[in-house]
């Protein structure tokens, strides 16, 4: 199971997630729906490099 760490919009606190493996290799623009724990809401992050969706920088 890979994991990815992102930065949480609402905490601003860094979290790691563990999202299931995919068979095709991801691309840049595979996001996925991970509930975060450290705000309990759901973000969509992108597979490879961890940013937000709609995060500009």
């Amino acid at each position: 199971m890979p994991h990815v760490i992102y930065k949480c919009p609402r905490t601003a606190m860094k979290v790691q997630a563990w999202v299931a493996e995919e068979i095709t290799p991801p691309t840049a623009t595979t996001f996925e729906l991970i509930r975060c724990p450290a705000c309990t809401q759901v973000h969509f992050v992108n597979r490879v490099d961890g940013k937000l969706l709609g995060d500009k920088s």
